[in-house]
């Protein structure tokens, strides 16, 4: 009987891994399972920035004091805001919109190939491309004036009372005179720091000629609307669209071609 038993006990003993293959075994599909978790958050990662939620560094002091941008004069990293893709832009939304028009001009230096790929992957924004932060003024056929009598900026007639959120250090420079229609398939915006921002207004000259090819961002350089502050978090708040621009009535002027020249500049 004993010697019938021991045959099958060595049998067993033979078809178990030795202990250095169990735990080469126990790694091996641990990395596996740690690499599908990590494909699935690329994935969901992708997914929500590309369709939903993105974030963006404030670059420059263009939306104080709305928004902060940096200043390492002050030793300040600038505010980390959230963007929301979904829906139509409105006039009065901070908007993020890409530099379509070369407003920032070049690149510092060519981003490295892993920024690119995460890029492509929307793990993060693309690093061979800048953003800039302003306030959405006009759509598409929306007649924009500076400035009232009151010096106000009007839409399609109606004045903006603006006081809610601009930012004025030098106010005769930030009412720089202009009466325009916004083309068609394009954007007028402004910084609320009016004086310190080189928004449409800013960009309406080149010397005496008119450079509506400057002028107006596209609506689909646009990446999101701005909806809150994450960082830093003393700062923590969320942004809605202010009420002067509630009695904004809609346009019924034709929208010209993004090039045609509308405008008189300054002499």
């Amino acid at each position: 009987m004993a010697d019938d038993s021991s045959p099958r006990r060595r049998s067993s003993d033979e078809g178990r891994p030795s202990g250095g293959r169990g735990v080469l075994r126990g790694i091996g599909r641990w990395l596996a399972e740690f690499l599908i978790i990590l494909l699935i958050a690329i994935v969901i990662t992708s997914f929500v920035r590309a369709l939903l939620i993105q974030h963006y560094r404030v670059p420059s002091e263009s939306m104080e004091q709305t928004l902060l941008g940096t200043d390492d004069s002050l030793g300040r990293q600038g505010d980390t805001i959230l963007t929301w893709k979904p829906g139509a832009p409105q006039r009065g939304d901070i908007v993020v919109f890409r530099d379509d028009l070369g407003w920032l001009g070049p690149l510092p230096e060519e981003p490295p190939t892993w920024k690119k790929v995460l890029g492509w992957i929307k793990v993060m924004s693309p690093p061979d491309e800048q953003y800039l932060v302003k306030r959405l003024i006009g759509l598409p056929g929306d007649h924009v004036t500076c400035c009232d009598a009151s010096g106000s900026v009007t839409v399609n007639g109606a004045a903006l009372d603006e006081s809610q959120y601009l930012y004025y250090q030098n106010a005769a420079a930030a009412q720089i005179p202009f009466d325009l229609v916004v083309p068609e398939g394009r954007i007028f915006v402004m910084g609320d720091h009016r004086d310190r921002s080189a928004d449409s207004r800013y960009h309406m000259c080149q010397g005496t000629q008119p450079t509506p090819e400057l002028t107006f961002p596209s609506i689909d350089s646009i990446q999101g609307k701005v909806f809150g502050v994450m960082l830093p978090l003393p700062r923590l708040r969320t942004f809605s669209i202010p009420s002067a621009y509630a009695d904004v009535p809609a346009s019924t002027t034709p929208a010209p071609s993004p090039t045609a020249e509308q405008w008189t500049c300054p002499r």
